[in-house]
């Protein structure tokens, strides 16, 4: 059962989950502190449990107001203002920025927020001085419900010291399966370069480092890019590492860069991000609801890892103009959607252009692929020197 303890003007109340067969949809019925019926409100079972935002705005709150065009949310609750953005991870609470584990979706013109998420974060956000307590609940298919009580223990200190180590590396070898990235001119496919580059740097580092390295992918598989940080967070990762190669109509371009999430308007950065978000197509997301509210919301949830990440950009770069004959085109900026869910330091790197004829073939090469899989390890080794000291 979950409760939610509001503040005694807006009124106590608890939720009870209960079945109604009809297409995997149920409902809550939410009850007053006197058990008195408030209201039902819809919930989305789907890999787990969402609740109409209209609903719980309408039932708790004083409404909330939906604008279809942007589909940005917006749910008041007495002085309280929650923001959210379908299809986006993030929630804005009077100007604090909350990132949940999962997206808010839409069903038939609904929104839908996960239920686990958004209560925790309501929970760690505060209403007025009051607490939100909640417990996990289970529903049996004979419509029995089981309380699960939710244990409370004292923090262990040593685990609490170890979420502060940087002892894992999260690798990202952009793309892979149905989508083989950019292709160049003598059919060099991008998912190939990342994933054997990935894999050099993940050897290097588990040889010299005790830090664990974890790769998104470990062969030609597709994975879909908010998977990818969901599986960097949920590993715990201190460092999160996206690697891919560039590609631009003009073949003459080339040189390596790296890339940190923000907000910067430069039209090559911009395109650069664009092509590299195209894979939403095949993951059916509609890349153009990624708004510049969106972005900025999404940076100003990396805020706390803004520091470390342009730090440690700015030494791949340097590690990279020692020893790769190319050229430096610098730390950047821009919008990349593999980069937003990521809760810790994380860069994109794009170590060429394979649109390039002679950075193809410069790619293709073990030697170099090695040189540059060197180039992003010595960083690393300078970074963890710097958090060490």
């Amino acid at each position: 059962m979950k409760l939610l303890t509001l503040p005694r003007y807006i009124f106590p109340i608890f939720f009870l989950l209960s079945i109604l067969i009809a297409n995997n949809q149920q409902t809550i019925t939410i009850l007053g502190e006197n058990n008195n019926f408030l209201g039902k409100a819809d919930v989305l079972k789907k890999a787990q449990y969402y609740l109409s935002v209209n609903d719980f705005g309408r039932i708790i709150g004083s409404g909330s107001f939906v604008n279809s065009k942007t589909e940005k949310i917006v749910i008041y609750i007495d002085n309280l203002k929650i923001k959210l953005s379908s299809n986006i991870a993030f929630i804005i609470i009077d100007d604090k920025v909350y990132q949940m584990g999962s997206k808010l979706i839409k069903n038939n013109d609904e929104y839908y927020v996960p239920i686990d998420d958004f209560f925790n974060i309501l929970s760690i956000h505060g209403l007025d001085n009051h607490s939100i307590d909640y417990a996990t609940m289970s529903i049996a298919l004979n419509s029995k419900i089981k309380n699960i009580a939710k244990p409370v223990t004292t923090v262990d200190l040593t685990k609490e010291k170890n979420k502060w180590e940087f002892n894992t590396i999260i690798i990202d070898p952009g793309h892979g399966g149905k989508d083989p990235g950019s292709i160049g001119y003598k059919g060099t496919k991008e998912k190939d370069i990342t994933l054997d580059v990935a894999k050099r740097l993940a050897k290097k580092i588990q040889k010299n480092l005790k830090v664990k390295t974890i790769l998104t992918r470990d062969e030609d598989v597709w994975m879909r890019l908010q998977d990818r940080t969901r599986l960097a967070n949920d590993k715990n990762g201190r460092l999160f590492i996206s690697i891919h190669a560039n590609s631009v109509e003009d073949r003459r371009a080339s040189g390596f860069e790296t890339y940190m999430i923000g907000t910067n308007k430069n039209a090559a950065a911009v395109r650069t991000a664009a092509r590299e978000n195209a894979v939403l197509d095949l993951e059916g997301t509609n890349s153009a609801k990624l708004t510049d509210e969106d972005l900025i919301t999404a940076t100003m949830a990396q805020s706390g890892f803004a520091k470390q990440s342009e730090q440690f950009a700015a030494l791949v770069q340097e590690e990279m103009n020692k020893r790769v004959q190319s050229k430096n085109r610098g730390v950047k900026q821009a919008g990349f959607y593999v980069l937003m869910g990521a809760s810790m330091p994380n860069v994109l790197i794009e170590l060429g252009f394979i649109s390039n004829p002679n950075e193809e073939k410069k790619l293709n090469s073990s030697s170099y692929r090695d040189m540059l899989a060197t180039s992003i390890y010595y960083a690393i080794l300078k970074y963890q020197k710097i958090l060490n000291d």
